[in-house]
């Protein structure tokens, strides 16, 4: 960044008319919009910028009309402006707002360090059992006795078989699951482990 670009300026459009894109208001390729009276805060370059083009457009509108028969014998070929008139519009369109805190500069090293912790952030896993991760990155299982999950209705009624629980076969995948879940929970550990 530019030092400049750390003080922040208010603009201040003291003419009559909308200070438009098309007429200067333009700062790389982008266009802004400063109404009859308003005004808009940028960086200094760009205040700057839109300064200098307003106030030449300030001094365009109120330029006389130019004949060939002018005193001095220039006739049209006279300037409309020279940077004193210029710098003196300036300094009553823009006041220094204040002063933004300057980044501490990094060094290369410094950013992709950065860079790495920020992207590890991410992937960091989150359940992590007893603090232990192999290098592969896989966080072992925990031990848990919830229920197995059946991948099709044939293994629920497999299980319900084994179990020896009687059931309807034509109910759903679902509310074969939902008997072999309850009769487990009501059946008592040393039953189930059999």
């Amino acid at each position: 960044m530019n030092e400049s670009d750390y003080k922040i300026v208010r603009i201040t459009n003291i003419s009559d008319f909308d200070f438009t894109g098309e007429l200067g208001a333009r700062y790389a390729g982008r266009d802004f919009f400063v109404p009859a009276g308003g005004s808009l805060l940028t960086p200094l370059t760009v205040g700057n910028h839109l300064a200098t083009h307003l106030a030449r457009q300030i001094m365009l509108r109120n330029a006389p009309v130019r004949t060939g028969n002018e005193t001095d014998g220039k006739g049209s070929d006279r300037p409309l402006w020279d940077d004193s008139v210029i710098d003196e519009l300036k300094s009553k369109i823009i006041a220094e707002v204040y002063e933004e805190e300057k980044q501490v500069p990094q060094t290369e090293g410094e950013r992709m360090a950065q860079k790495v912790s920020e992207l590890n952030k991410e992937v960091e896993p989150e359940d992590v059992v007893g603090g232990n991760v192999d290098a592969s990155g896989i966080v072992p299982a925990k031990e848990t006795d919830s229920a197995p999950v059946y991948q099709d209705k044939k293994e629920v009624i497999d299980a319900l078989k084994e179990k020896g629980i009687a059931f309807d076969a034509r109910g759903s995948k679902a509310t074969l699951e939902t008997l072999l879940t309850q009769t487990l929970a009501d059946t008592p550990k040393e039953e189930n482990s059999k």
